[in-house]
């Protein structure tokens, strides 16, 4: 799949999905109203994430085969979503308990997008381990 479509749209939908689905889980049938107004904002809230990860991954790309670059974008959509969540929702939730969902929750995302957009098969610029040596 092409990466910008994966990273800017599925990513954001995967993610408003999937936490209405846990939120229907954890606390039962909520308010139908509540649920979509949830999913508009992780939806807002996933996209800038979305976007830089997406980013990094697009320039890991030439260097990294996929198997390697996935888990270095896990952890810089963990990082990204837990600094975003922290500085919107500090002056809102004193304790910091939450940024280990977020972080969570953008790792599995990112990295599974990162996955997804590998182009199997394809045959596009990779740059060799002896071209990183040389000065």
């Amino acid at each position: 799949m092409k990466r910008p479509l994966v990273f800017l749209v599925a990513a954001p939908v995967m993610v408003a999905v999937f936490a209405r689905l846990a939120l229907a889980q954890v606390s039962g049938p909520p308010d139908r109203d509540f649920l979509h107004l949830f999913a508009v904002v992780l939806f807002f809230f996933t996209l800038p994430v979305s976007a830089l990860a997406g980013s990094f991954d697009a320039y890991l790309a030439r260097a990294l085969a996929t198997p390697l670059r996935a888990p270095l974008i896990a952890a810089v959509g963990a990082i990204i979503c837990s600094g975003l969540a922290f500085i919107l929702f500090s002056w809102f939730l004193p304790l910091p308990f939450y940024l280990a969902y977020f972080a969570i929750g953008g790792a599995a995302c990112t990295g599974l997008c990162s996955l997804l957009a590998g182009e199997y098969g394809g045959q596009g610029p990779v740059v060799q381990a002896n071209s990183l040596l040389r000065n």
